[in-house]
């Protein structure tokens, strides 16, 4: 056997050197490869990105405003379809940009430096947020205006009016008035 294994490592490398084309390396070549150390290279891990400082109060009530807005402005909207008795394929499509306005809403409470104050209710916001999404992506698809409703209740279950109206206080905001997305 162990005659045999030089003679297949001799062989491989024979064929090796057939498949990459005629091999010319000569005995300084080989010596001079034997005598150069590889070089091994070193990388060193990247610095740590620095969080963004807080926002301000006043930064943090504008940079809320701005996020809720497109969730609040559909939320009547699709409000204003279903009182008006409008078709399924309105109300679904409504209830879509009411889910795309949630998912947007919920990566945007995540992903802002809120100051201290408001880190708590924020947090809350963002995981009712997240628990009415399941229904408002079924709302979108329902078949019919009653299983649309049906979809619509039990997302509101979850829309955080409680950390809403904290958040609003704590920022020295006016309380929610529907009147404002209308």
């Amino acid at each position: 056997m162990r005659t045999l294994f030089p003679a297949l490592v001799a062989a491989g490398i024979t064929v090796a050197g057939c498949s990459s084309g005629p091999v010319t390396a000569t005995a300084a070549d080989r010596a001079s490869a034997v005598a150069t150390p590889a070089k091994t290279v070193t990388t060193s891990p990247a610095p740590p990105t620095p969080s963004p400082a807080p926002l301000t109060r006043k930064q943090a009530a504008l940079r809320y405003l701005a996020i809720v807005k497109p969730y609040d402005v559909g939320l009547e909207r699709l409000e204003k379809a279903i009182n008006g008795g409008l078709p399924v394929a309105s109300l679904r499509s409504s209830a879509a940009k009411v889910a795309a306005a949630n998912r947007a809403q919920i990566r945007h409470l995540q992903n802002t430096a809120w100051p201290a104050a408001v880190r708590a209710p924020i947090k809350e916001l963002g995981a009712e947020s997240l628990k009415a999404q399941p229904y408002w992506l079924r709302a979108a698809r329902a078949r019919t205006p009653a299983a649309l409703i049906q979809e619509v209740l039990k997302a509101s279950r979850h829309d955080g009016a409680k950390a809403a109206a904290k958040i609003r206080r704590l920022l020295q905001l006016e309380e929610y008035d529907e009147n404002d997305y209308s």
